[in-house]
């Protein structure tokens, strides 16, 4: 009786150590980070515009694309759409405001996906980085790679980094247990629904 509950015990003290391990796992997971190369567009998604801006714009300065699609609709209480201040963050920063397109109706990361796939096609681009914070790369990759599927487009999913969103310790603040839980439950109704 008394191994049985020190193995129970070491069983509790092991798993307790290796939590740790485990939910930085989950957190490497949902960060797909491709290296970029050359491609004819940067799709940057709303959400989190700042930091997905800056490293769309980024890339953009570093020669890796001539032109930018903004995806994002929204704001109901304002005429600006996500893909709008989006815009006005780029030129801000020095990109000319002729390279940059507008996708300003999506309310979602599907229609993110199927709205540029549209301004794609019609623009005869085969080859797109597609830049989202880190939590929500995987989720985005999934969804872009189905609706394009089967078009011979190519889309290298960039992740931009998110201050309140560490794969390592998202656990240890409120902000990154949000933002984790809340992919988790995406990316589970995502698949189920597409």
């Amino acid at each position: 009786m008394k191994k049985r509950f020190l193995a129970a015990i070491a069983l509790l003290v092991m798993v307790i150590l290796a939590s740790d391990y485990w939910l930085a796992a989950f957190g490497r997971f949902l960060v797909v980070d491709e290296k970029p190369r050359r491609c004819d567009a940067v799709v940057i998604l709303s959400g989190e515009t700042v930091p997905r801006v800056a490293k769309g714009v980024e890339l953009y300065k570093e020669g890796y694309a001539g032109l930018i699609i903004m995806s994002g609709g929204g704001r109901p209480t304002s005429r600006l759409t996500d893909a709008d201040l989006m815009r006005m963050e780029a030129v801000d920063s020095g990109v000319p405001p002729e390279v940059v397109l507008l996708e300003n109706k999506s309310e979602s990361t599907y229609e993110n996906a199927v709205n540029v796939k549209e301004i794609i096609l019609e623009k005869g681009i085969k080859s797109f980085l597609l830049v989202t914070s880190n939590y929500h790369t995987r989720r985005a990759r999934y969804i872009f790679g189905r609706v394009f599927k089967g078009t011979g487009v190519e889309i290298i999913t960039v992740s931009a980094p998110d201050p309140k969103f560490s794969p390592s310790s998202w656990w240890k603040k409120h902000e990154g247990q949000q933002k984790a839980l809340t992919e988790l439950a995406n990316l589970i109704v995502y698949r189920i629904k597409y």
